[in-house]
């Protein structure tokens, strides 16, 4: 499995490790990366003066299963650097004329809910939920595109009964509210490309006070990476952000911290309802 390491980072800094044809490689890449994501096996090759084998071997060597697996991550990398009006084009460049306004988007959330299912660590996850369970406060941080999952689980951690907060703007008030939490909180922090800055270096404080901290975003290349991490694939097909992946796996954890103490959910749960009966929160026939 490649480690958290960012690709391009890596083939700069173990060029000395490589053999003389994968170092002829690693610097074509780096030099040539957006062609790379779209390029074939027989077409590197040649472009790069190494062999198909070549080329296998150096996807392996850098933990990837195979070439496949490798350009994929280039891809995203590639995703990852475009800006709105890029991502636009390139969505509305791949939308063909016979195809319903729905048919690219859910195309694309298959895929990722597919690579979703066929990324998981098991381990990782019961990790974070045993984190998630044994915090005295659980603060949820998710900004921009990623705000309404971060709503969404901080609204769902504390109908099971976790004490959760969330955060969708950072501001200097974000890092006192975080230096008051003690040493057996949890700070979660979700994010996707294009990561925010803002992101890693409240991630970062986090670290440095001594509080866990798990990160819930796209791929082992990302800047957030956690104590535990949890990947979500969120290629997007648009300047939009495709988030159903993200949404499956966060409903994942609450579903299995929920059934991790079944006592204190159902009593929540009963709390929430008694406030919600006696409010009139809904809507009756």
């Amino acid at each position: 499995m490649p480690t958290s390491v960012p690709l391009l980072r890596r083939l700069r800094d173990e060029a000395g490790t490589f053999s003389k044809n994968q170092r002829q490689l690693a610097r074509h890449v780096l030099a040539n990366y957006q062609a790379v994501a779209f390029s074939t096996v027989a077409q590197l090759a040649p472009q790069a003066g190494v062999s198909e084998a070549t080329i296998v071997r150096f996807a392996k060597l850098l933990g990837f299963g195979g070439y496949p697996e490798f350009q994929k991550e280039i891809r995203r990398l590639v995703r990852a650097d475009l800006r709105g009006a890029e991502r636009f084009r390139l969505g509305a460049a791949q939308t063909a004329p016979q195809h319903t306004p729905l048919d690219l988007v859910t195309e694309k959330e298959r895929e990722n809910i597919a690579a979703l299912y066929q990324s998981h660590d098991p381990k990782a996850f019961a990790g974070a939920v045993k984190s998630l369970r044994r915090a005295s406060a659980v603060m949820v941080v998710g900004t921009r595109s990623a705000a309404p999952l971060a709503y969404h689980f901080c609204f769902a951690l504390k109908k099971i009964g976790v004490n959760a907060m969330r955060v969708t703007s950072i501001t200097s008030e974000t890092y006192e509210e975080l230096s008051r939490l003690d040493h057996h909180a949890c700070v979660v922090v979700i994010g996707f490309p294009r990561y925010l800055r803002e992101l890693v270096k409240l991630l970062e404080f986090a670290v440095t006070r001594g509080l866990a901290t798990l990160t819930i975003t796209d791929s082992a290349f990302s800047p957030l990476q956690g104590r535990i991490s949890l990947y979500a694939p969120a290629e997007s097909a648009s300047f939009v952000a495709f988030h159903c992946a993200p949404l499956v796996l966060i409903n994942a954890l609450v579903h299995e911290l929920s059934i991790t103490d079944k006592r204190s959910t159902v009593a929540a749960l009963n709390r929430f309802e008694a406030v919600a009966e006696s409010q009139n929160y809904f809507v009756k026939d």
